[in-house]
């Protein structure tokens, strides 16, 4: 179930976390609840408001995952731009491709529809001029003039740039650099705690820098201590008491800072090990919504957007009433509560779907290619 380091220095410390695999799994999952609007069922009712703090999980999430493989390579030397061509390669090829879906879309959209071309021929709210820093992963961090395409992708251009700080971090200060991102992540979620301006590129960035720099720390602490052996009952216990705290915040006050720390504390515990709900979440359907995880976060809004395009040209001709849909419009999943409901589940279920060719034909053989290049020894220069 778990790898173990070979390394006699942490020969007990595991260097993969299936529990962590299946929480990013579980959090992709609440960002496509949140994205599939609706004005009836639960989610009118307010159930999925703050369920766009998911994406503060991946931050938690990928600092401590990061810190676990990396960390420690980089502070001996590993290098630099082998790391950054490996996160390259895991995050950006998939991004490409859905980006190019998106433009190629709205090109068609606006060809086959002129009524609806929003910049030359092109439909959307999104700008075409923004297309050169959104392949460059750069949408998440500089100003854009339009809409992100892809929206959710704001977070991968955000990730890869803690990627950059982070390995520049463990290159410059060795495994002392945790002291300077949990100082950050505080100055953030104190920042915020006061009530300073806190949207656009400013949130992006210190949402980032807030979740990235508690998991960093997260795994420093893990690694110098020795991890407690928890009796099952009160693994399951804490573990239990964890998501509670979490989904408190969910379904209450969606607070920044009361959400990293609890995510915090679940990926603490997570990592242990221990309680039943981590087994459980070891289980095989757990672990392959992991694998599915960053293809269905990348996918989910093109899907979404189809689906209630489909029902703006099929509803009329059936005389069905499931949303109200224009193509190219605002889009919400209508009453009565059970329809709307089934209707969110239908579309999840259908993004799930949509993931896997993504996942197995790009994603992954992208990630396959990078490795395979960047163990490639480096040619000498000819002398």
């Amino acid at each position: 179930m778990v790898s173990q380091s070979t390394d006699g220095s942490s020969a007990a410390k595991p260097l993969r976390y299936p529990v962590l695999d299946a929480l990013r799994g579980l959090a992709a999952l609440g960002v496509v609840f949140h994205h599939i609007p609706a004005v009836a069922g639960i989610s009118a009712a307010g159930f999925d408001a703050n369920f766009g703090r998911m994406v503060d999980l991946f931050f938690v999430l990928s600092g401590f995952v990061i810190a676990a493989s990396y960390g420690a390579k980089l502070s001996a030397g590993f290098s630099f731009s082998r790391f950054i061509w490996l996160r390259w390669g895991r995050v950006w090829p998939l991004h490409a491709a859905m980006l190019t879906v998106f433009a190629l879309s709205m090109l068609a959209l606006g060809l086959m529809r002129p009524e609806l071309r929003t910049h030359g021929l092109m439909a959307g709210a999104a700008d075409p001029a923004d297309l050169p820093i959104a392949y460059l992963l750069l949408q998440g961090v500089v100003p854009s003039l339009g809409v992100i395409w892809n929206h959710p992708s704001w977070s991968v251009s955000v990730e890869m740039l803690l990627y950059l700080l982070a390995a520049a971090g463990w290159r410059a200060g060795g495994q002392r650099s945790w002291m300077a991102w949990l100082a950050l992540a505080v100055a953030v979620l104190t920042y915020v705690a006061l009530g300073g301006p806190f949207y656009g590129l400013a949130s992006n960035i210190g949402r980032g820098i807030a979740g990235f720099g508690l998991g960093l720390a997260l795994h420093r602490a893990y690694q110098r201590s020795t991890p407690p052996t928890l009796p099952v009952s009160l693994a399951t216990a804490l573990e239990g008491a964890a998501l509670l705290a979490l989904g408190a915040v969910l379904w209450g006050s969606g607070s920044l800072i009361a959400f990293d720390l609890a995510a915090t504390a679940l990926v603490a515990l997570a990592a242990l090990q221990r309680g039943l709900i981590s087994r459980l979440l070891c289980a095989a359907p757990f672990q392959w919504l992991g694998t599915m995880s960053y293809a269905l976060y990348m996918v989910h809004v093109f899907v979404i957007g189809r689906v209630f395009d489909l029902l703006a040209v099929f509803q009329p001709r059936l005389g069905l009433m499931i949303a109200d849909s224009t193509i190219g419009g605002a889009d919400a999943l209508t009453g009565p509560a059970w329809q709307a409901d089934s209707m969110k589940l239908l579309i999840m279920a259908l993004c799930l779907i949509v993931a896997v060719p993504f996942a197995r034909l790009i994603e992954q053989p992208a990630r396959s290619w990078s490795r395979r290049v960047a163990g490639r020894p480096v040619p000498r220069p000819a002398i």
